[in-house]
């Protein structure tokens, strides 16, 4: 069991655009757009807050309009926002969502201070890292050197980030991710494939071939489920099924690592078999439910209240 989570990651102000038909280059289509709080490293933050975790956000926010809103409600949902080096501006994702609630993202993301992260690393019993920071060519190898020195008790998940299929940014990031050492791994099937150098033709298949990237890997597949190698065992969950429409799918896998994190943190290291299932199947709905939701932030039934 342990006692905190650290969550190193993006908090941004996501700007979510769902055209009414297909953009045209050069036009201008109805739409409706929602402006609200989101950013990988944040998502999780407030999914595990909900839980009633106690949590610090290491998360570059500048003391602009964006950064106060985003300070607001990180607040209000009971995170601790770790105070940072000066940021320029606050970061800013644009989501555009197609008629499935699948999204593209065009984003403006700002560097993680390391030095940050040091100052509250040793307090953690479970460090959660966005792979979006270890993709930084910036500070990507001095973050990797922080977080691969922390305490041996301390557990750390890493989590993807639209991790590109280009070989030598996947090089770069597995270089860092080595460094890292982390306890669990949790990618989708995409970015498995990226990482792979070619795709899976399950998550199943996808876990056995990255089994030695961490103590435990997962890969989610979205309505096909998830899978996790662990000691030698490849385990298998189906995805829940939800009548509700997929609406939007921003921040459904930041609710299934919040889920599936926190199930697990309440038991022993190394987790048996039966242990890793269940929170893998309460992570399968946590992410679903978000799913059904506009808005990576936007709260589900069942998350509590403040």
């Amino acid at each position: 069991m342990v006692s905190g989570f650290v969550v190193v990651g993006d908090a941004t102000l996501d700007v979510t655009v769902a055209p009414s038909r297909p953009v045209r280059f050069g036009g201008d289509v109805q739409a409706v757009i929602r402006v609200g709080p989101g950013g990988q490293g944040a998502n999780v933050a407030v999914r595990l807050a909900r839980r009633g975790e106690r949590v610090t956000l290491v998360a570059p926010i500048a003391a602009d309009a964006g950064g106060r809103l985003l300070n607001d409600a990180l607040t209000a949902d009971g995170v601790d926002v770790a105070a940072m080096a000066a940021t320029p501006r606050t970061a800013v994702v644009v989501a555009l969502l197609d008629a499935g609630g699948e999204r593209s993202m065009l984003s403006d993301r700002q560097p993680i201070d390391a030095d940050q992260v040091a100052r509250v690393r040793d307090g953690a019993g479970w460090i959660h890292v966005s792979a979006y920071a270890l993709l930084d060519d910036g500070n990507g190898d001095v973050l990797a050197g922080v977080l691969g020195d922390r305490a041996s008790s301390t557990r750390l998940s890493l989590a993807g980030g639209s991790i590109p299929p280009e070989p030598a940014v996947v090089a770069r990031f597995l270089g860092r991710a080595a460094r890292v050492r982390p306890d669990m791994m949790v990618v989708s099937r995409e970015e498995a494939a990226a990482l792979l150098g070619s795709p899976s033709d399950t998550a199943g298949d996808a876990t056995g071939r990255l089994a030695d990237r961490a103590t435990v890997v997962v890969v989610t597949d979205g309505s096909a489920g998830s899978a996790a190698a662990v000691g030698g065992a490849i385990l298998e969950v189906a995805a829940p099924d939800l009548l509700q429409p997929t609406l939007d799918s921003t921040g459904a896998g930041d609710a299934y690592v919040a889920a599936l994190v926190s199930r697990l943190a309440a038991g022993t290291w190394l987790p048996a078999e039966e242990a890793l299932r269940a929170a893998m199947e309460e992570g399968s709905r946590a992410g679903a439910l978000v799913s059904r939701v506009v808005g990576a932030q936007a709260r589900v039934a069942g998350e509590g209240n403040r």
